[in-house]
């Protein structure tokens, strides 16, 4: 939260360009975003320790990727709404500090990622049009949808203000103790905040980039026992060095387009697409790794 305040600060001193915003959002999933993903194998080797299990999960993984992205090219649509689905899910579990026992519990952080969701793409609607509408076929009038987001904007965050008051009402069922609910609050105020007053791309970069990926790494950490010492982050990092190297060569190739392109929203289609693939057998790893935590 302190480096949202700073960097919200800075952006206000030297109002970032959109190429320099952009440069610094493939900076930080480079460097955060790409290696929390890329640890899915080291968390399934532990949770399944056996000779064979690498093969099985590199297969698995793979396949889902390739069907989801087949879903992708022929129905974008679905796959948009499969994508918002277990985002919002996935937000919701990193995010949450209450308790994760019960089915309550993740109907509540599920619906939390939800709304944080729309609050992101309703406020954006504009820039998430021109990426959507370029994957064809969709048949969206971008002035209808327009329309809808402008009237649900100021919902999603009256959605999430009654979230919390009702999380507020019963938080010993949701809660280990009350602290952790009025922190939770203050988190959620400070992100809405910092989405409010910040351009697209530094506000995209904190959340998934910085935000999310390293509450992913802490979570992973806990999980396996792993110091809170540099040497024990340089570890994970080092673990996930092997397929984080893979997708920094993609993630080149695409800043190399983007800062050479007229036109970006053809590019960043591809990197949405890229990454929502990614995001179905991520998200069944991590799920594993919590349902073993609790």
């Amino acid at each position: 939260m302190l480096f949202a305040f700073f960097l919200f600060i800075v952006d206000a001193l030297f109002n970032f360009s959109i190429s320099t915003q952009i440069s610094f959002l493939i900076f930080i999933l480079i460097l955060f975003g790409v290696p929390h993903g890329a640890l899915d194998l080291y968390i399934d080797q532990h949770l399944h320790p056996l000779a064979n299990s690498q093969k099985l999960f590199l297969l698995k993984y793979i396949g889902n990727i390739i069907a989801y992205a087949i879903i992708w090219y022929l129905f974008p649509i679905a796959a948009l709404i499969i994508f918002i689905l277990i985002t919002a899910f996935h937000f919701g579990e990193i995010d949450w500090m209450g308790k994760t026992h019960l089915f309550i519990h993740k109907i509540a952080y599920t619906l939390l990622g939800f709304f944080w969701i729309l609050f992101m793409l309703t406020k954006n609607i504009n820039f998430a049009l021109d990426v959507f509408l370029t994957m064809g076929r969709s048949g969206i009038k971008k002035e209808n949808i327009i329309v809808i987001a402008q009237t649900l904007y100021p919902f999603t965050i009256l959605a999430i203000l009654l979230l919390y008051f009702l999380l507020f009402i019963f938080k010993e069922i949701f809660f280990e103790n009350k602290t952790l609910f009025y922190y939770s609050l203050i988190q959620v105020s400070v992100l809405i905040c910092f989405v409010l007053y910040m351009p697209l791309w530094l506000s995209f970069a904190f959340y998934f980039g910085f935000w999310h990926s390293l509450l992913s790494f802490d979570k992973i950490r806990i999980n396996f026992k792993v110091a809170n010492t540099i040497a024990g982050w340089s570890g994970l990092l080092l673990k996930a060095a092997p397929f984080s190297v893979m997708a920094w060569f993609g993630f080149a190739y695409i800043t190399f387009l983007t800062l050479n392109s007229k036109d970006s929203s053809g590019v960043f289609t591809l990197l949405f697409i890229s990454l929502s693939v990614l995001a179905l057998p991520h998200l069944q790893v991590f799920t594993k790794l919590k349902l073993k935590s609790n």
